[in-house]
């Protein structure tokens, strides 16, 4: 996975510049996501009803987004049906959004994720599958006066 593309949002009346100079580097949003313990997953039920739920997920370089979540899990059926979702993150006045199309991945195609997981948790996962959202978009802003120069949406090539 490549680093993605660095943009401003468009957000017409909330003053935010076209000019990425003071945009938030991808490292800050990747250290949001490390950070938050308990971020918010949304997926979509059948009959088009929103489903948000917290969840444990850390960011895996090279992955994305790597989730743990039973098959049998609200979650889980919905991705299974419709796999693109959303991830809400935050950090103090850090707010993340990140969006993508989720897929399940055995434990051995994911070095490094048990450790790490483990790390952030203090909790070992010994058997899959788990999920990995692999982010399409991505927006972050930090809750402050800096609003508007801090708001940045990153775009990944597919």
């Amino acid at each position: 996975m490549t680093e993605p593309l660095t943009e401003r949002p468009h957000m017409p009346g909330y003053g935010v510049v076209d000019v990425t100079d003071g945009a938030l580097p991808w490292s800050w949003a990747v250290d949001v996501m490390t950070v938050a313990r308990n971020p918010a997953l949304a997926t979509t039920r059948p009959d088009g009803r929103p489903h948000l739920m917290p969840i444990w997920a850390i960011w895996l370089d090279g992955h994305g987004v790597v989730f743990a979540t039973a098959i049998t899990s609200v979650k889980s059926k919905n991705l299974l049906r419709e796999p693109y979702a959303v991830f809400y993150f935050e950090r103090d006045h850090d707010n993340l959004v990140v969006e993508g199309r989720c897929e399940i991945v055995e434990l051995d195609d994911l070095p490094g994720f048990v450790d790490s997981y483990n790390e952030k948790y203090d909790y070992k996962i010994d058997a899959g599958p788990v999920w990995v959202m692999r982010p399409t978009l991505a927006f972050g802003f930090t809750e402050d006066d800096n609003f508007a120069e801090t708001a940045t949406r990153w775009r990944f090539e597919a």
